[in-house]
């Protein structure tokens, strides 16, 4: 199948089975929420519970049997997400870091009368905030590489779930094309959903948001998700 024909037949899947569609999208976003809500722990919950939730699903729609290798699964998926978690834990620990030191530093200013002082400890603070810096670029470069690897190791996700790949391995040409079939449907939804949430953004910016969320759970997550396991099984 080609690209559209893949697109069509996802969605397809989706409208035929909306209720399952509902149930799938709700876990879905949940499982994906623990990623930033529990750092560290949400990856290991993710990575366990995604392969399971999504045979499920795509058994449910397509009728076909699927023999998923949960385990070589469970490590494609921890890569990423146990390195994405780390950057954004990274992150999150400067961003706190600055906010102490801030609270502290106006406490001191508040409490010091010579002017010397307060310039010798905002000296002091600035080399703590270089070194807040350097965590928050280092935050960014493990998120990016975490995504470099997500990337890289889409086939095998995907192959293992549907059980035709049986081992931690990198197919680059497979997982770009998995990569190219993802990024497309996420321009061409990002764009629609902009413009349905902006039309009900004029009646309310909270009601845009709710739209634009029910949407991602009932249709977008369920087609994106078939999108590449149906390619995967092509492949």
């Amino acid at each position: 199948m080609d690209l559209l024909e893949t697109y069509k037949k996802s969605i397809d899947l989706v409208k035929n089975h909306i209720i399952d569609s509902l149930l799938y999208g709700i876990l879905f976003y949940i499982l994906w929420k623990l990623l930033f809500l529990i750092p560290i722990i949400g990856a290991f919950i993710f990575s366990y519970f995604y392969p399971r939730l999504i045979k499920w699903y795509y058994t449910k729609v397509t009728g076909d049997n699927i023999s998923p290798d949960y385990r070589t699964a469970f490590k494609s998926l921890l890569i990423p997400n146990l390195l994405f978690s780390i950057g954004i834990t990274t992150i999150l620990a400067v961003l706190v870091s600055i906010l102490i030191q801030l609270g502290l530093t106006f406490t001191n200013i508040l409490n010091i009368n010579d002017l010397q002082k307060s310039i010798l400890m905002s000296l002091s603070n600035f080399h703590v905030f270089t070194y807040v810096l350097l965590g928050i670029v280092i935050g960014i470069i493990i998120i990016i590489v975490s995504g470099i690897m997500w990337i890289l190791l889409l086939y095998n996700i995907y192959g293992s779930i549907l059980g035709k790949v049986n081992k931690l391995s990198i197919d680059v040409d497979k997982s770009l094309i998995l990569f190219a079939y993802w990024f497309v449907f996420n321009i061409i939804v990002g764009i629609l959903l902009l413009i349905i949430g902006g039309i009900f953004s004029l009646i309310s910016p909270l009601l845009g948001n709710i739209i634009v969320m029910i949407l991602n759970i009932i249709i977008v997550y369920p087609s994106l998700n078939l999108i590449l396991l149906l390619k995967a099984k092509e492949l």
